[in-house]
């Protein structure tokens, strides 16, 4: 290609001067890019936050809609562990319900001639008798008696006083013992 150049010499620009142009050219398109992918950047970040604004909401929305079938779950939770509880109390007075009775029945098939039992205590396996009786002999009778039967274990004697009751000697009595309380011997009655 042919340039012809029709200025004169005088208006011609120099060197220097179409080097700065070139130079301010060149940087003004690099400003305009760095401006469009600024904004461009921007743009996609904006667009970006907007999602997640969104997200977020729904997510929210989603989230208290949930919040009562959460809260009756919890209740449910709780009502159900506060009926385990009755259950396995009802279980337990259940499974040693016949026991106190047999208890009973064994202490008075086990009392022999001239004993009188005036106090009778049971708490959490432990039994605590009171009587009279005429003789050590019948107190020893009642406590070998005590020991033959199945939910006793361990007969021992606490107290043992003579008394005058109406003029005749009697002995004043304390002894205890053991219970065992496993509900198997109570489940076969």
């Amino acid at each position: 290609m042919i340039r012809i150049n029709l200025l004169p010499k005088e208006e011609k620009p120099s060197k220097a001067i179409l080097l700065w142009r070139r130079i301010f050219i060149w940087t003004m398109i690099g400003a305009a890019l760095v401006l469009v992918v600024g904004v461009g950047l921007h743009t996609l970040h904006s667009y970006e936050i907007s999602s997640l604004k969104s997200d977020i909401a729904d997510a929210r929305a989603e989230q208290d809609k949930y919040k009562k079938e959460a809260e009756m779950v919890t209740e449910l939770t709780q009502k159900r562990k506060m009926i385990s509880q009755r259950i396995k109390v009802i279980e337990d007075l259940d499974k040693n319900r016949f026991l106190r009775v047999q208890l009973l029945d064994e202490l008075v098939r086990s009392v022999p001639e001239y004993i009188w039992l005036h106090s009778f205590q049971e708490a959490g396996g432990s039994v605590a008798l009171r009587g009279r009786a005429f003789s050590n002999l019948a107190i020893s009778r009642f406590m070998d008696s005590l020991e033959g039967k199945s939910h006793v274990d361990s007969v021992y004697l606490q107290v043992i006083r003579k008394e005058q009751l109406d003029g005749t000697p009697v002995l004043n009595f304390e002894l205890g013992y053991q219970t065992s309380t496993d509900g198997e011997d109570a489940d076969n009655l």
